[in-house]
């Protein structure tokens, strides 16, 4: 592949992007796709970061927010019940308050429909902005088009997801509701616990998250791309025309650089002068080797907060939020809260084959931050994503790269920008 026949306005870039998830490598391929130049740096690409252990889902229809009117309920739950499907470690909370109260301020209905739309928006974008990374990375093997579905285990349970329902089809998601025989036909292997069901016709998973990536990483070598095995230690413009990174293992240099660090972005947006209440949501999982055919799509259950879903070689069950900070050590709690919830569902499983725990980057809004910085022209910014990085990675890169290139970007960028808050 030619990565020297521009496909832009603008002129030509060397641009830096610090992380190598499916943000930043979805940002390296489009800027490639506009003619740009590429360097990656990552201490660790294509392992096992939040990229690795997410619930495989590319969901197109998650458009509302973590905080909404029904979590100021919840919250003497959340804080004190540890089976709760959002926890809090206390030892963490005084570090924490100020995202709290954010938090807390975005759960207001006024504001939850405004996120609503603005994260339907740019949801709306998710399959045109990756059909052509899924092309450049032979990623159609790897994708199981069969839709997504929600479980609800009792007629409380699905009444209270009612808001939500409605609000996905106010913004142009559609969802179907299913009954109890509904849900027994199309996935026979549940113990039928469950009351009612939505299905997202629109949703899709990856069969192997990690496998994705490291085509796409491979395609963005192929085009000419280099990335750097080192650690980003911080960000410092040198000349009106260059930025160093420094690393670990030496300095590397761009006219454009691209933060897209996931949970560990904020330092670097502070070094460059903009402050951003970016924290931490605690993920986990569980793997069953072999049990893959048990379910025909990823099967949400509501009570818990997890999905179940048949990968290329396993079954994951992943999710759950733990807000205890990048230095939380793995809570037992947490994977025992899933593995007991995955047997009530599927009895016949066993015990779990493999286990584990990342940290996704959390804004209190839920809303990523996507844009430039408020400080330096040349420094760009995707992160913050949460539960929708691998989704939304191909339409943040895309608009990245368009900002980059000079070109007027698809969705409005207003409601991402950094110094929204």
């Amino acid at each position: 592949m030619n990565n020297n026949t521009p496909n832009m306005q603008g002129e030509s870039h060397d641009v830096v992007i610090i992380g190598a998830g499916f943000v930043g490598v979805a940002t390296a391929l489009w800027l490639q796709i506009q003619g740009h130049k590429v360097t990656i740096v990552d201490p660790d690409p294509f392992v096992e970061g939040a990229y690795y252990g997410n619930a495989c889902t590319i969901a197109t229809y998650a458009n509302i927010p973590v905080a909404t009117p029904a979590i100021l309920k919840q919250i003497p739950n959340l804080l004190l019940n540890p089976q709760s499907p959002l926890s809090v470690r206390w030892p963490y909370l005084p570090q924490l308050a100020p995202w709290l109260i954010r938090f807390l301020m975005a759960s207001t209905p006024n504001k939850v429909e405004n996120i609503a739309r603005e994260l339907g928006i740019l949801l709306s974008h998710v399959n045109t902005a990756f059909e052509p990374l899924f092309k450049e990375s032979n990623a159609q093997e790897l994708l199981d088009i069969n839709g997504t579905m929600y479980l609800y285990s009792s007629e409380e349970s699905f009444r209270n997801a009612r808001t939500d329902i409605e609000l996905r089809r106010n913004n142009g998601i559609p969802v179907e509701e299913l009954s109890h025989g509904d849900i027994a036909d199309l996935e026979p292997n549940l113990n039928p616990i469950y009351h009612k069901g939505i299905m997202f016709t629109n949703g899709y998973h990856v069969r192997s998250p990690l496998q994705l990536l490291k085509n796409m990483g491979a395609a963005v070598v192929a085009r000419g791309g280099k990335i750097v095995k080192s650690k980003a230690l911080s960000i410092q413009r040198i000349s009106p025309t260059e930025i160093n990174i420094a690393t670990q293992s030496g300095d590397v240099k761009g006219n454009k650089v691209v933060v897209a660090a996931g949970a560990w972005s904020r330092q670097f947006a502070s070094q460059v002068g903009d402050r951003v209440p970016l924290d931490t949501e605690q993920g986990y999982h569980v793997m069953y080797n072999g049990a893959q055919d048990l379910l025909n799509r990823p099967v949400g259950w509501a009570d818990v907060g997890f999905y179940m879903t048949p990968m290329d070689t396993a079954l994951r069950a992943a999710g759950t939020v733990e807000l205890g900070g990048l230095k939380n050590p793995p809570n037992p709690k947490r994977i025992k809260l899933i593995s007991d919830t995955v047997k009530t569902l599927l009895p016949q499983l066993g015990e779990h084959d493999a286990e584990w725990t990342g940290f996704r980057p959390s804004i209190p809004d839920s809303m990523p931050v996507i844009g430039p910085s408020a400080k330096d022209k040349d420094v760009f910014y995707s992160f913050g994503h949460g539960h929708i990085g691998m989704t939304l990675s191909g339409v943040s890169g895309k608009i990245i790269a368009d900002l980059i290139s000079q070109n007027e970007p698809e969705v409005n960028i207003q409601p991402f920008r950094v110094d929204r808050f």
